[in-house]
């Protein structure tokens, strides 16, 4: 029989995580707000400060199993969605016109690689976890990149080939990183069948997933219209399945929707679009990403791999930078407008914090600095990273605010 106490709150009462996430949504809108209207800074930043705050606090300490497992599916939801978008962005029709954004793109992603993994065997790192971060450090993160476009209302070459970049970015890193875990099936497996068709199968997989939502969702849109809400609505339910059926069956969920979403653009004669009032569901996306994503920051991180991380930051920034330079006049862009692209790729947010989550997912016992570094880059890069956007497309003249 139930008790009669039970039948009241006990004290002191204790919120559940659906509270904490309510007061962590406010926190984050108000300091979005602030950074904005009172000190001119990008919105993002202020959603950074917040999980930071929060990640100091122990509030991810607080979480049990159950509620970090629905957190990680929220956080591949929201990432994925803006992955689907930020591939319908990209035109293949454009870069088969200018094959060398595909030279910028593959030139700054691999000097990027190669500086990282170069700077973190200085610091002793292992090959392997150098290769992984290498790998994960090519990535520049989709939210910021598509937020700020949108906050900013930019418009240009460099707003254009920065998506363009950012999307490719993703892919590079995403099927780097797959690829790096036969390496470590190597390590830790005596198997030659899982060390070889592993990678194999999150690739294949990947790719098979993503054309069927992508044919999916174009013929949702060839009987709805591009524009009509109702349509919407059946989009963000195929990729709510697809997350759901990614998960179900251990493919990259990122690698997937970004294909998925180069595709749905690029597949039909008649491009698909992206509908426009997504904007306000994507400011949403962005706020959870960044709060989540920070929010799993602890400092003790920085003495594991601070001094790596801020090395590795420096010559990631610099390689973008040169890479991007260094084919200006042949991709049909002025050196400041090179250096504004390759400035503006320098965030890295939660792209590479799921690239670190999976490898863990699958070696719980893989070395500590791999997180270490990777998250200590995160939570500077999220501060940092929006800013140098915000100030690049300024001084190209590519900002409307």
């Amino acid at each position: 029989m139930t008790s009669e106490l039970s039948l009241f709150p006990g004290w002191p009462p204790a919120p559940d995580p659906v509270f904490f996430a309510g007061l962590a949504l406010v926190f984050a809108g108000l300091a979005g707000e602030i950074c904005f209207r009172k000190l001119r800074l990008p919105r993002i930043t202020g959603y950074a400060v917040v999980g930071l705050a929060g990640g100091t606090l122990g509030l991810s300490s607080m979480l049990d199993a159950q509620t970090s497992a629905a957190i990680r599916l929220l956080i591949d939801l929201a990432l994925g969605l803006l992955l689907f978008e930020l591939g319908s962005r990209l035109n293949l029709k454009w870069m088969r016109a200018n094959p060398w954004i595909i030279v910028t793109s593959a030139l700054e992603a691999l000097l990027t690689f190669v500086a990282v993994y170069v700077v973190l065997r200085v610091f002793g790192v292992s090959p392997l976890t150098a290769v992984l971060i290498g790998a994960i450090s090519m990535a520049t993160s989709p939210a910021v990149v598509i937020q700020l476009k949108n906050e900013l209302r930019a418009e240009g070459q460099v707003t254009e080939r920065l998506l363009a970049l950012a999307a490719l970015n993703s892919v590079y890193a995403v099927v780097a990183v797959k690829l790096v875990y036969g390496w470590m099936h190597q390590a830790y497996h005596s198997s030659f069948w899982v060390v070889l068709f592993h990678p194999l199968y999150l690739l294949i997989g990947s790719i098979v997933l993503a054309f069927v939502l992508a044919k999916a969702c174009n013929l949702v849109f060839r009987n709805f219209g591009s524009q009509d809400h109702h349509a919407f609505v059946v989009l963000i339910g195929l990729i709510m399945l697809m997350v759901a059926l990614v998960h179900m069956l251990k493919l990259p969920n990122s690698l997937t929707l970004l294909l998925a979403g180069i595709i749905f653009r690029n597949v039909e004669e008649r491009p698909q679009l992206w509908p426009a009032y997504f904007g306000t569901a994507g400011w949403l996306l962005a706020v959870v990403l960044f709060v989540l994503t920070s929010l799993a920051f602890q400092w003790q991180y920085v003495v594991i791999g601070g001094l790596a991380a801020l090395a590795i930051i420096i010559v990631r920034s610099l390689a973008k930078v040169v890479g991007t330079v260094a084919v200006a006049h042949q991709a049909g862009i002025s050196y400041k407008q090179a250096i504004a692209l390759g400035l503006s790729l320098c965030p890295m947010a939660s792209l590479a914090f799921v690239l670190v989550a999976d490898t863990y997912d699958i070696y719980p016992q893989f070395d500590p600095m791999l997180k270490a570094v990777v998250m200590c880059a995160i939570a500077l890069l999220q501060l940092v990273g929006p800013l140098a956007v915000y100030w690049a497309l300024a001084l190209v003249g590519e900002r409307k605010d």
